[in-house]
């Protein structure tokens, strides 16, 4: 017995082809920034210090928005959210354009980044949850996912050499456009669920805390992950560049064909299996790779690359579909949002713990600190496991009928 209900509804429809074809428009666009630090060195001559700070701004912003996006998201809608977050990135990527110092224009910058980004990530995640069947949700999500991160990987590739032949104001103006097509691309998503009146009189921040505090092991566990992602992807390139590397690429490209691969021809591994268990499973090895990033060396790259793509690809999918298992459909958007800005504060603040350690100890230190705090999130689950139960499957599939109601359901609640 699984902790899902394996069905037949496909998981591939117009809706969901539309989300994530929005959401890829946006993730061509976001990703170019992840090139920023090159820009702000080279263009901007920023200190490491100058550019580790600019860097972390959009993350800490994404976290500390969370509890009001979560709220807006079931009370305004999805899309709407979505939307804003495409205009916002549009604007963004525009004034970057203005931008000749490392000051408070581009700290502000950072800040519209970080916004747009918990927007529309936050929106076009709910909309694949709204949209995906109930005993397909991992592999569902764990599809989104793998689309976002082929735009991780082509983004780069294309705005670096562009930057190179045309000067960087010609990525900055392609990004703009891909966040504007994604806006375009938004208005072809139909939203299955209509907004939600607040329970009881309660507040927006109330009911937000009311579903963190039901979710609080599996948030915990997506903080120590973050927590581990940020550390291996901050200090793998400064690591294997102190060893003579000229190339790092190849531990990304590891990364990204097992992350495809395990979220495309496996995503349906957690729906048969049990998502918890394969979140489980998944962690243990997350937490051995980064363990294993110890002994990272050039020649290691790509297969080290591969393993913690393996890991992540398995657990992200598999733990944000299991702890929508523990929460109603008016209350979706707000567990994706928790889920997703619990990952980014703790990728956040590891780099600032990891990096005090890198510093003092030499960049293996880091990822044994990083590796010891994913171990404390595999505890967590292990505790979960042991002290609550999963919904029956009968539950789950009550759910998936109750989801293909909801837009029913919910206009007799409005």
């Amino acid at each position: 017995m699984t902790d899902s209900v394996v069905t037949d509804q496909p998981v591939w429809t117009r809706g969901f082809a539309a989300v994530v074809a929005a959401q890829m428009a946006f993730g061509y666009a976001i990703s170019t920034f992840l090139l920023l630090p090159k820009y702000l060195a080279t263009e901007l001559h920023g200190s490491a210090s100058q550019i580790g700070h600019v860097g972390a701004v959009p993350g800490l912003t994404a976290a500390l928005i969370v509890p009001f996006v979560g709220g807006a998201l079931d009370r305004i809608g999805r899309r709407p959210l979505m939307q804003i977050g495409a205009v916002l990135g549009t604007g963004c990527a525009l004034l970057w354009l203005l931008v000749d110092e490392i000051g408070p224009a581009a700290y502000a910058l950072q800040v519209m980044s970080g916004l747009a980004f918990m927007l529309t990530f936050s929106g076009s995640s709910t909309l694949v949850a709204d949209e995906a069947p109930a005993a397909k949700l991992g592999q569902a999500i764990g599809i989104f996912g793998a689309a976002n991160i082929t735009m991780n990987a082509l983004s780069p590739g294309i705005a670096e050499p562009l930057a190179a032949r045309f000067g960087w104001s010609a990525a900055f103006i392609l990004a703009a456009f891909a966040f504007a097509l994604s806006f375009a691309l938004s208005f072809r998503i139909e939203e299955r669920m209509r907004p939600a009146p607040l329970e009881h009189g309660g507040s927006d921040l109330a009911e937000t805390l009311g579903v963190a505090a039901r979710l609080s092991p599996y948030l915990i566990a997506m903080l120590t992950c973050g927590a581990a992602f940020g550390a291996v992807f901050t200090f793998y390139q400064p690591f294997v560049i102190a060893q003579g590397a000229t190339q790092v690429s190849t531990f990304f490209v590891g990364f990204t064909l097992a992350a495809v691969m395990t979220r495309v021809a496996l995503g349906g591994v957690a729906d048969r299996f049990g998502r918890r268990r394969i979140a489980l499973i998944a962690f243990v090895g997350y937490a051995l790779m980064v363990l294993a990033m110890t002994q990272l060396t050039p020649g290691l790259l790509l297969f080290l690359g591969f393993g913690f793509g393996c890991a992540h690809g398995f657990f992200y999918p598999a733990l944000s579909a299991f702890s929508l298992e523990f929460t109603q459909a008016h209350e979706r958007g707000r567990a994706m949002t928790l889920t997703n800005g619990a990952f980014h504060l703790g990728n956040t603040f590891s780099v600032l713990c990891c990096g005090w350690a890198a510093d003092s100890y030499g960049y293996p230190s880091a990822f044994l600190l990083a590796s010891g705090i994913a171990w404390l999130g595999v505890g967590v689950l292990v505790w979960d496991t042991l002290h609550r139960s999963a919904p029956a499957p009968a539950l789950a599939l009550a759910a998936s009928e109750a989801w293909a109601d909801a837009p029913q359901v919910a206009s007799k609640r409005c």
